[in-house]
């Protein structure tokens, strides 16, 4: 049984990560004027909402609790990167992000909830 986790271990580390269009955001250069910023600022308020909005409709209408499981777990990686794009270039109005990432670890290390139901409290 063990020997069998560990493979099960070792191929869920070996498979490569694709990254999603949000991973890419990190990786673009600073916003080169104040109108620029102002711009992607409000492309990651807008990408906020609509990754919150989606996991939420997802977990409400999915038949599937793995599908559901699946949004979450991307929106949450998606939020986290917004959130990191927007304390990067000073971003004022994406406050939002931290508050929800604070949440979510406070959630997962101090109470017995699962990631699903972290996801869900920290959304309200």
């Amino acid at each position: 049984m063990r020997y069998l986790a560990f493979l099960l271990l070792l191929a869920a580390c070996s498979t490569p990560h694709t990254p999603s269009e949000y991973d890419v955001v990190l990786k673009r250069p600073k916003p080169g004027t104040d109108e620029a910023r102002q711009m992607e600022c409000a492309w990651i308020d807008t990408s906020l909402a609509r990754q919150k909005q989606l996991a939420s409709y997802v977990t409400a209408t999915s038949s599937y609790p793995a599908t559901a499981l699946a949004y979450q777990d991307a929106a949450q990686r998606n939020l986290a990167v917004l959130g990191s794009r927007s304390r990067e270039i000073g971003c004022q109005g994406t406050a939002a992000a931290a508050p929800f990432d604070q949440c979510f670890a406070r959630c997962t290390q101090y109470t017995e909830r699962t990631k699903d139901q972290c996801f869900d409290a920290c959304n309200k």
